[in-house]
């Protein structure tokens, strides 16, 4: 292979110095006209500039088509006093997945729905709104004042709008702003209830009962001398259903009982025997009501109070569900440490106290008076 002369190298040195110049001649002139261009386009309107302007103009358009939604009041941690007549509901507790058994809380939520107050999400499930209840009430059962806690948004004159959607045996008596820890049933101290019945239910057995009958005052001391004696701290585990002697939970409280004097209506004579206790278990007010009318008539003797406190299974049957009413709540504990902090208030609702009475008196005791006398809850023996 012959070796290049030293002319031809220089020659084809000479050719690619040539070839690269006129490259970079090239890319020079093609980014000037660029430069060129862009400098165009910046004297009748910066590119920048445009883009900025294009896209106001779209963010307008967007609002103008998809305007935005009014934004909801923050939600509050709240409770809510209400009351209802338990006639024809499944009791107070509410089962989203039931559309056929219609209960207390089915009225209360829907109508939450309705103005606005939760969205039909928390509706359907319900503890996305940490929803409690302070005391459950079974089927017929009604309520003078219960309470929920839960968090909703606080319309402006809730209570209100909230009543416009109830029927009349339910009522919403107000709404407060509560403590983030509070809790309807675990803060309540103790709860009242009141049970009306006929007089004639305590008729001695030896004798003919009727609506005629009419209470003597010794009959009426014996009732009040046997309801003390469930005063105190005692094991009702035969006052329920499910519980052992040795369940812990079978042990209640009950602070104090009394019996009202007789009263007329319709011809007939009724009382009423109020219950204070600081919980009570399924069924046993109308356990204990029965039991104190079984040792007053003499179908029971006078020592079977103290025999249901020991392990012995003693069965008690039930008193009717119609004369049951939760007449308070009592929330003592935390009404002295949040009642008066300024940002919270008392959970005494004496402010509703008229509507609330006004409301027992003209739709339940009413509607248990009118029912006992048609149906006889209390059948003569």
């Amino acid at each position: 292979m012959l070796s290049p002369t030293r002319s031809s190298v220089e020659a084809i040195l000479k050719t690619v110095i040539t070839t690269v110049s006129t490259i970079l001649q090239e890319s020079t002139s093609a980014t000037a006209e660029r430069q060129e261009e862009s400098n165009d386009a910046d004297d009748s309107e910066p590119s920048k500039k445009k883009f900025k302007d294009d896209t106001e103009v779209e963010t307008s358009a967007t609002k103008t088509l998809y305007p935005s939604q009014p934004r909801l009041p923050k939600k509050r941690k709240v409770c809510v006093s209400f009351g209802y007549c338990g006639a024809g509901y499944f009791g107070l507790q509410r089962n989203a997945k039931d559309k056929i058994h219609r209960t207390i809380e089915d009225e209360l939520v829907e109508a939450f729905v309705k103005v606005d107050a939760i969205p039909q999400a928390h509706a359907d499930d319900m503890s996305k709104m940490c929803f409690q209840r302070a005391a459950r009430t079974d089927k017929g059962v009604s309520a003078v004042a219960n309470l929920v806690s839960l968090k909703l948004s606080p319309l402006e004159n809730l209570t209100q709008l909230v009543n416009e959607q109830l029927p009349k045996q339910v009522r919403m008596f107000g709404v407060k702003r509560v403590a983030a820890s509070f809790n309807s049933k675990n803060s309540c101290d103790a709860r009242t209830y009141i049970y009306i019945l006929p007089t004639y239910a305590f008729c001695p057995i030896e004798e003919i009962t009727s609506e005629s009958y009419r209470i003597t005052p010794e009959v009426l001391q014996l009732v009040k001398d046997v309801s003390s004696e469930y005063l105190g701290s005692h094991n009702f585990h035969n006052f329920t259903s499910g519980k052992k002697f040795t369940d812990p939970s079978a042990r209640r409280h009950i602070f104090s009982i009394n019996v009202a004097e007789p009263f007329m209506k319709e011809n007939v004579q009724f009382t009423i025997i109020t219950i204070k206790g600081q919980s009570f278990m399924l069924h046993q007010i109308r356990k204990m009501t029965s039991l104190i009318i079984a040792i007053v008539r003499g179908i029971a003797s006078r020592d079977t109070i103290q025999q249901a406190y020991n392990a012995d299974k003693i069965d008690i049957p039930k008193a009717p569900p119609l004369g049951l009413v939760l007449e308070k709540l009592h929330y003592d504990r935390y009404d002295k440490k949040f009642g008066n902090d300024g940002q919270h208030e008392s959970l005494m609702w004496e402010e509703a106290q008229t509507d609330i009475t006004t409301f027992k008196e003209e739709i339940i005791v009413p509607h248990i008076v009118k029912k006992e006398i048609t149906d006889k809850s209390y059948p003569f023996s």
